[in-house]
């Protein structure tokens, strides 16, 4: 297990790093890295929790839903092609992140857990490994859900995984990166990066984890040209990986009532894309 973690940082790291030095969102921050520590025992030791965690929901709701769902459901959706179960499941798996996310965000118990993500006040792809095994495993196991409970083939649910871990790792990353007019439709780092600005006019904000399908449909969606001036949350969190475990089942004050307090703003001005 730690072998497998330390081969995907280092892979990672052979990749982005290059990346964010060549072609740097934010010029000055490129070789600046805050928090280095903490971020790597996330990688190494939360990992091995969330797979762990993972694996655990997994077989819980193969169980739940084995009996919910017809068997006739599953084979026809596995006799169709490979392309076509691909884009059904990223499209249910999408809108369930999207759902997942925008919960996270209003429901202040989950937001503790969640806020951790967020308290990175540098973004760059090691910031995309820095999330609480508890959030990310609730995460995970809602993605998964219409793929496992559905039947989906083996093959499309491996090429999403794939797709979403490098994905997600590409919004983090501190790379200027665009795709000309699929912009304004898939998932880009600036697109993410105004999802985790400490600005009050970013909360509530862009909650898509690979399209900008279901913010644009909901009015969520935010992306003006220039790029956030700060990120992290406005109640800082412990700065050490031990204190951002604890944090959660610590703290007697929600850090979302800042959020909670902009939602209406969030839904009354209108998008900026």
């Amino acid at each position: 297990m730690l072998a497998d973690a330390l081969l995907l940082l280092a892979f990672t790291a052979l990749l982005f790093i290059p990346l964010e030095v060549l072609v740097p969102m934010h010029r000055d921050k490129a070789l600046r890295r805050p928090g280095l520590a903490t971020d790597l025992l996330h990688v190494l030791l939360s990992g091995f929790l969330i797979r762990a965690g993972f694996a655990t929901s997994v077989a819980g709701i193969g169980m739940a839903t084995a009996h919910l769902a017809p068997v006739a459901i599953g084979a026809t959706i596995r006799s169709q092609p490979d392309w076509l179960q691909f884009i059904e499941l990223f499209v249910l798996s999408d809108l369930c992140f999207y759902v997942g996310h925008r919960l996270v965000h209003a429901v202040p118990w989950l937001w503790r857990f969640h806020a951790v993500h967020h308290s990175s006040e540098q973004l760059d792809w090691l910031a995309s490994f820095r999330v609480h095994p508890v959030d990310q495993i609730l995460n995970a196991s809602l993605i998964a859900l219409p793929g496992i409970a559905l039947g989906f083939g083996g093959e499309p649910l491996l090429l999403y995984a794939l797709l979403y871990r490098w994905h997600s790792l590409l919004l983090h990353s501190n790379v200027r990166i665009s795709l000309g007019p699929l912009d304004r439709l898939i998932a880009t780092p600036h697109f993410h990066h105004w999802h985790h600005a400490d600005q009050i006019e970013a909360h509530d904000r862009n909650f898509g984890g690979q399209t900008l399908i279901w913010d644009r449909l909901f009015r969520t969606a935010y992306v003006p040209p220039n790029l956030p001036d700060r990120y992290g949350v406005s109640d800082p969190l412990p700065r050490d990986y031990v204190g951002q475990l604890l944090a959660p089942f610590t703290s007697t004050a929600s850090t979302k009532d800042q959020g909670r307090e902009t939602s209406t703003l969030a839904a009354a001005t209108p998008e900026r894309c």
